[in-house]
Formats: structure tokens, sequence, C-alpha cells
């Protein structure tokens, strides 16, 4: 165990690894009233693959976000009524990468994060329970289906990507969630919900000595490896399909853009270079935006990001205009090097001075502490790393990334009258 000061922050984290090999971080916030607790387990809806017989067998799609959803039951107990009555606010998500449940309190953290620990770490799937579940999820993925901005995303990943498990929805389909069988969801638990595939992250008005002693309290004591990871096969840098099209109930055209990069061994630096890269090139303050604007062809909702789980990453721009085709072109031929230092230096203040302001925000916080705490980074190396990226290095990004070959464009098109 360990403290870590940041005193260029303000911050500093108490860090430990459990015998169980569960990672603890615990950032104190003297003086905050808001406590938040979050447990993140190392696998998102990406891992498609289960150890099976020295093998692996492929699960259903949407198994992880399944799983996610019944993690919310305990014998004799409603965790999410008892959450409640504690006090407190509590909540899961998956996505590509991890699972994560979490919980906000002002009072009887002890309790609540006893009932957090107890509630991830229990495995109860009542077969009678399941066709209720189904029946929620199903509701969800219609409403992914009926939202334009998510079936173009969608979409995009399955253009990008030939085998890759990100170009699987995470919620699956109402044809996939029928497959999924308690049996398969405690394989699944077994597998990949030990403590030394977790991290438990915690922010507020707490002791760490007293977080770490209740976790070692309710926890499993033993220790057990955490499993392998498989992420589909290596993929080839040029984009599967160019372009993808669907019609929906839409005024106008939206519509995502990707360019697929190179999976990176420093995966943070990859994913704030791509974030820089981004935003030089098509942020509300870059001339491409204006011009883009300008011409009608994009509108205020305009927006562009890097995305990056194990095995991908692209740099993608999508929103709502009437010629999808002509953004895309318009990046392809932009100069992607050139850039004025001044403003590439403005722009690393902006994102630094964002990333400051979150250290505020417990939950993306905690998750970007997760995330780090998974890639084998140290929690607050944002900063270190967002110093040592150059002009230089962010146009050698967009010169390999944004080309013909890697480009891909989902629209998704207003119905024919």
């Amino acid at each position: 165990m360990s403290w870590n000061n940041y005193p260029a922050l303000g911050e500093r984290c108490y860090t430990e690894t459990l015998p169980n090999g569960l990672r603890l971080r615990v950032v104190p916030k003297p003086g905050f009233a808001g406590k938040f607790a979050f447990l993140g387990v190392n696998f998102g809806s990406c891992n498609t693959k289960l150890p099976l017989s020295g093998g692996w067998q492929t699960v259903p799609d949407g198994t992880v976000h399944f799983l996610e959803h019944r993690m919310f039951c305990l014998p004799g107990c409603d965790p999410e009524a008892e959450f409640s009555r504690l006090g407190a606010e509590s909540n899961a998500f998956t996505d590509y990468a991890m699972t994560g449940y979490y919980f906000t309190c002002t009072d009887r953290f002890d309790d609540c994060l006893r009932l957090l620990l107890r509630m991830v770490l229990t495995p109860y799937f009542p077969p009678e329970a399941m066709a209720a579940e189904r029946a929620v999820i199903a509701d969800e993925i219609a409403l992914y289906d009926d939202s334009p901005e998510d079936c173009a995303q969608e979409r995009l990943c399955r253009a990008l990507y030939r085998s890759h498990p990100i170009r699987i929805p995470i919620a699956g389909s109402r044809r996939s969630i029928r497959a999924i069988t308690p049996e398969l969801l405690r394989r699944c638990f077994d597998a990949y919900y030990v403590p030394s595939n977790m991290a438990l992250i915690v922010m507020g008005d707490v002791d760490a000595q007293a977080v770490s002693r209740l976790a070692r309290e309710c926890l499993p004591p033993d220790f057990s490896p955490p499993p392998a990871r498989p992420c589909g096969e290596e993929e080839p840098a040029r984009a599967f399909r160019h372009r993808t099209r669907r019609t929906l109930p839409v005024s106008q055209p939206v519509f995502s853009i990707g360019f697929k990069a190179e999976p990176s061994a420093s995966p943070l630096l990859q994913e704030l270079t791509g974030q820089l890269a981004a935003e030089l090139l098509l942020g509300e303050s870059a001339a491409l935006y204006e011009s883009l604007y300008t011409r009608g062809l994009i509108d205020a909702e305009f927006s562009s990001g890097f995305t990056r789980v194990p095995g991908a990453a692209f740099l993608q721009a999508g929103g709502a205009g009437r010629g999808p085709e002509a953004v895309l072109e318009a990046i392809l031929q932009v100069p992607k090097t050139g850039f004025a230092p001044a403003q590439f230096a403005r722009l690393k203040k902006s994102v630094r001075g964002r990333l400051l302001r979150e250290l505020d925000g417990f939950e993306s916080t905690c998750y970007r502490i997760c995330e780090a705490v998974f890639a084998g980074e140290d929690c607050f190396c944002d900063f270190a790393l967002l110093d040592s990226i150059t002009l230089s290095d962010t146009e050698a990004f967009l010169t390999q990334t944004i080309t013909p070959e890697r480009a891909a464009l989902s629209v998704i098109a207003p119905e024919e009258a």
C-alpha cells in the first residue's frame, strides 16, 4: 500500500493491491459531502469468448450486458430498493471494454459499500426472472434501433471492422438474448468476476485504510488469476466496408464518419493523441468545421472524438446535415499538417482545463482511474501524457489515419415519400 501525491493537481491517491488481486484506489476529498464508490470489472461487450475445456466458447451477443442487469439481484433482497433505503443512488453500465457498478451517497457509506460488494460478488440467477429481464432488455434494444444516432454509430463499427467484437451492439439483439441462460451467466461470472479482474475506486471524505479493511472483510480472500480476454483476430488497416446506409423517418441525413487507427501498445497516450487530433482537425475552432458549417453541410450538433478499446481504435465525427459524402470528401482533402503551433498550444490548454474540471466530477474521474488501472497506467497519468504530445505527433497521427482506405461512412437517410 502507498500514497501517490500529485501536488500540481492538488490530489493524492491511496494505492493498494489486496492479496486476492483487487486493485484499490482511494482519492480523499476532505470537506465534500458526497461519497462515490465505483467497482469496475475488466469484462466488456468486446469479450465474447468464454474459457471452456482448454479452448473458447463464443457467447451470444449481449451476454455481458445481460449479466450486468442480472447482478442487481440478491437472495431475499432487492439491491436497488436497499440502496434507496440507505439514501444512496446506484447504477451500472456495460461498455465495450468494462462493466461498472457504482453508487453515490452522503451518509452510511460503509453500509452502501458492503451492499455493492455483496451484490457484485454474489451469483444469483433465478430462472424465473430470465423472461422478465429479456423483456426489459428487448425494450432497451428497441430504443437503440429507433435512435438514428445510435444506428449510425453501430453501423459505422460494422463497416470499419470485419471481425472485431466492437461491431456487435452492446445489448445484443432480440434474437441473441433469447439464447442466454442462467447456466451461461454463471460460467461468465465464475470466469470474469474474480477480484483480480476488478478495481475498486472510491472518492470522497473517507478513510482510505478503513475502505481497505472493509474490502478485505467483504471479498473472497483467495487469489485467482485474471482470465485471458481475447478480442478477435488481428484486423487489416483498411476499413471492412466504406459505405453503409439505412433509411429511417428523419428529416435530414444523420451520419457518422470513422477512420480506422492502428491499435497501440500505449492505449491512453493514443487516446489523448486521437482526441487532440480530432479537435485540431474538426473541433469548433477548426477552419474545416467553420467551412462545413458555413456551407450548411453540418449543424451545430456536429461533433468529433476518438474511440479506443483493446484491439480497435478509430477517429470519428458525425451529426446531421444534407451532405455526408461532401463532409467526408472535405475531411479527406484538408491538409493534415501545417497547423499553427499557437493553435495547438491553445487546444492542449483547453483539454487540460477540461481534465482538471472533471476531477471534481466523481463519476467521470473514477471511470478514468479504473480505465487507467486496467491499462496498467498510473491513475493520474493523463496530464503527463498530454504534456508529452507534440504537434508533430498529432500531425503524424492525422496523416496516417485520415486516408480513403481507412474511412467508412454510415448514413441514416430519410425515408422516401
